[in-house]
């Protein structure tokens, strides 16, 4: 029987120009290790090109070897296994906040993250010094103290955690990427790397919209002013459009103005012309010389999965490959093309507060799929096709099973505050309009009497159709109190995801009688116990159970002319008796 296997690859970006090779004019002694921290000047510096790699990779020590390595790219190394003592792996599961409800949760969801020991190790550079033959009289030294003297700065720099059986090639193994969060020690021998799934890559500290930009006024401004003069250190800060649109937009005290285009008059001094007073509901205002002008991101009717992504690919370092960018677009158009938003964002703010706000107005979630290495989108919306079922009998493991409430996340009313009179303000009275559900039934003194308020300030919603339905699927998920089961599974059943919805009989869930049924619920989290043997999920109950109703084109034929698909992929109108004239349940709206 094969053993597990875990590898763990940080995968290293380093320069590509050698001695010889392109232009590097590197002449210093001692010659650079190819990296951006021992980069010698300013002039070798300017023509760094990170286009090159190694991969390092480790592997418990223990006896065998472990060939993964491909050095026939001189500018791409993939080193062997490197057998290490105390490799220990510990990973933390993502997981979804369906709605963006649950407390102490952000809409945006969890991160997954990776936490990886091993004790350092003597290194005498075997591989990836292009220049060791000239170097001398060289030290006894180990791998993780020479490796952070060279490795300054970790942009760029990735985990990759294959997990696999001894005797795989790395092609048959899973894998889950990591972005590379930091590195400390070695203390007492030891170094721990810190990752986290490429979404880290949109919080606060790494991504915000719009950028902050380093623009002032030249001159005062008037009330009456059509054009205006500032200063900014780089042209492209007033040439860039913020957004999905082609206007361009600045803030200005608190008054948001709009400008047709730019004269340039002098270095680093520009005229914006065509002034556009007042907009987004702010007044027209006055300001003095020397006063910040921030550019001001503007999104003019377009569907929230597509902000969200256009914040992803534009302000953030991820890149479009790590993006499941045809899937993303298919779900938008499938479910999400008629929500759409018309708004400015004008002060910057962090991209995963934003894509937390369009997630939970959307209504969609956004994830990592740890082995599919891309993000991905689904929105809050019935299944379609064949759910898989798991039972006791035949996948759940023993006594794995827990199932546990969350009241504190229950709600008995929805309320979404849209239209809003200035978009630089979120008070409750800034609103035009309120559209909302209450569930009356559960704030009776019978039922408990206990109301729980939900209060939505939605500067992406401009319908009540959009408001309404946020307000009816937040209802959906949570005026019962909601439901969370936890179970572990086989190797066998390891192709489960997250954001798959799967039917589960267990004895955890049963009728008032006791007797056992099967349940709808949506994979929000998905871990390992035992790497290539035993693998863990956690689900929230999913409530869209039955036929849901989908928008028809205006030839459609009545129900009963219609295919079986136009049946399962329509919707019709049901009779009095709320059914169906072949006698089968009427369709549900969503």
């Amino acid at each position: 029987m094969k053993r597990p296997l875990q590898i763990v690859e940080l995968r290293q970006p380093r320069c590509a120009l050698r001695f010889g090779v392109g232009t590097c004019p590197a002449t210093g002694t001692p010659k650079c290790y190819n990296t951006w921290g021992t980069c010698q000047s300013a002039a070798t510096r300017a023509v760094y090109d990170n286009t090159g790699s190694i991969a390092w990779r480790f592997v418990p020590n223990r006896p065998g070897l472990y060939a993964f390595g491909s050095f026939g790219v001189a500018d791409a190394i993939e080193t062997n296994g490197i057998p290490v003592t105390g490799l220990k792996i510990t990973t933390a599961k993502g997981q979804l906040n369906i709605g963006g409800m649950l407390d102490g949760k952000s809409p945006f969801g969890i991160r997954a993250t990776c936490t990886i020991t091993m004790d350092d190790f003597a290194w005498s550079d075997p591989v990836g010094d292009f220049y060791l033959a000239d170097r001398v009289d060289l030290p006894a030294r180990t791998f993780w103290t020479t490796f952070l003297a060279r490795t300054t700065v970790f942009a760029d720099c990735q985990i990759v955690i294959y997990d696999g059986y001894e005797g795989d090639a790395l092609s048959a193994m899973r894998q889950r990427l990591y972005v590379l969060d930091g590195i400390d020690g070695p203390v007492q021998g030891k170094v721990t790397l810190r990752g986290a799934d490429p979404l880290m890559l949109a919080d606060a500290s790494r991504a915000q919209f719009p950028p902050a930009m380093n623009i002032s006024l030249l001159e005062d401004l008037t009330e009456t002013a059509t054009t205006v003069r500032v200063t900014t250190d780089d042209e492209a800060n007033l040439s860039g459009t913020l957004g999905l649109t082609p206007d361009f937009h600045v803030l200005i005290g608190s008054e948001i103005i709009g400008y047709t285009g730019y004269t340039v008059i002098a270095t680093g001094t520009y005229q914006l012309n065509g002034l556009i007073r007042g907009m987004g509901g702010t007044d027209r205002g006055t300001a003095e010389t020397g006063d910040l002008v921030g550019r001001v991101g503007h999104f003019a009717d377009q569907t929230l999965p597509e902000i969200a992504k256009y914040l992803l690919q534009n302000h953030t370092q991820i890149p479009d490959s790590q993006i499941d960018l045809g899937g993303w677009n298919s779900e938008r158009d499938t479910w999400l093309s008629l929500f759409r938003a018309t708004t400015f964002v004008a002060t910057p703010t962090p991209v995963e507060d934003l894509i937390g706000e369009l997630c939970q107005q959307g209504p969609f979630y956004v994830w990592w799929d740890e082995y599919g290495q891309v993000i991905r989108m689904k929105a809050i919306r019935p299944e379609s096709g064949t759910i898989p079922v798991l039972d006791d009998e035949t996948a759940i493991l023993a006594n794995s099973q827990a199932l546990t409430r969350a009241p504190e996340s229950r709600l008995t009313r929805v309320f979404v505050y849209w239209g809003a009179k200035n978009v630089l303000s979120s008070a409750e009275d800034n609103w035009l309009h309120l559209t909302g559900t209450v569930d009356g039934t559960t704030e009776l003194p019978q039922a408990g009497g206990e109301i729980r308020q939900a209060t939505i300030l939605a500067r992406w919603v401009k319908s009540d159709n959009h408001a309404f339905s946020i307000a009816d699927k937040l209802m959906m998920f949570y005026a019962p109190i909601p439901r969370f089961l936890s179970l572990d599974l086989s190797a066998k059943d390891a192709g489960h995801a997250v954001g798959d919805v799967i039917d589960v009989t267990s004895r955890v869930s049963v009728t008032a009688e006791g007797r056992q049924k099967t349940e709808r619920w949506q994979i929000t989290a998905w871990g390992e116990v035992m790497p290539g043997q035993t693998y863990h999920l956690d689900a929230q109950a999913f409530p869209m159970v039955g036929r849901f109703c989908n928008m028809m084109d205006a030839a459609a034929p009545d129900y009963p002319s219609a295919s079986t698909t136009e049946k399962a992929t329509g919707g019709f109108q049901a009779n009095a008796t709320f059914t169906m004239a072949d006698g089968s349940a009427a369709y549900l709206m969503q």
